[in-house]
């Protein structure tokens, strides 16, 4: 037996079992005579619920663990792309990739853990956290290959900024308005409200003239009655 053997026996055997099953193989290895590998052995830790949930998982549900690593491959690749410019299409579906492989291998954990007594929040947090992490972090994606986890993993440092959001559109935004172009706005407003009263105060002025020119003819035609009127008294 080699170191690499028995440390896939070790990460196989149950939460209950690894302490045991950590002094078995170590016991075979030195009897071996890989002392080396014994004492190497001997110093992993024993894996976190969530970090045994983990490991199950890469072991026993291979395709959707490709496909969580690709998906976070191409992520990373796209992500460099749309900072050159390139649509943002091609990120974005790599992105729902993840999160809906993420939720299928979190529901089998669960599963897994059911057996077990079941798990709270706070680990399928631990795990989907994990998963996500090993999806776009070169560290990451090596434990979740050999399915080697001890404790949870966070993404940490330019890792952390690799396939959470798409990246920001490389769009110029709007210039926002100067102060003179603020105020030029506004002057024209007035400026047009002062054109309208006036057009309003010009046809008031028209309509008066003209009533005032047809008042002045019927006070001159009343005018010419009266004097005809007392001329005919007179004569």
């Amino acid at each position: 037996m080699d170191l690499e053997h028995a440390l896939a026996e070790l990460y196989d055997a149950a939460p209950e079992d690894f302490v045991a099953e950590r002094k078995r193989l170590a016991k075979e290895l030195k009897d071996e005579g890989s002392t080396d590998d014994a004492a190497h052995l001997t110093k992993v830790r024993k894996p976190t619920v969530a970090a045994w949930a983990l490991n199950r998982l890469a072991r026993d549900q291979r395709r959707d663990i490709d496909l969580l690593l690709d998906s976070g491959h191409r992520m990373r690749a796209a992500q460099a792309g749309v900072l050159r410019g390139d649509a943002r299409e091609t990120f974005e579906q790599a992105q729902r990739t993840e999160r809906e492989t993420i939720a299928r291998l979190v529901d089998e954990a669960e599963r897994l853990l059911a057996e077990r007594g079941g798990a709270s929040a706070a680990v399928r947090g631990q795990i989907a956290a994990s998963l996500h992490a090993a999806a776009v972090s070169e560290s990451g994606r090596e434990l979740l290959a050999a399915g080697r986890f001890t404790q949870p993993i966070t993404l940490e440092g330019f890792d952390a900024l690799a396939g959470l959001a798409p990246p920001p559109s490389k769009r110029k935004a709007a210039p926002k308005p100067s102060r003179d172009t603020e105020e030029l706005k506004e002057a024209r407003a007035e400026l047009a409200e002062a054109r309208k009263r006036l057009r309003a105060a010009e046809r008031t002025a028209h309509e008066a003239r003209r009533l005032t020119v047809q008042a002045d003819a019927e006070v001159d035609a009343a005018a010419e009655a009266v004097l005809k009127a007392e001329q005919r008294l007179r004569g």
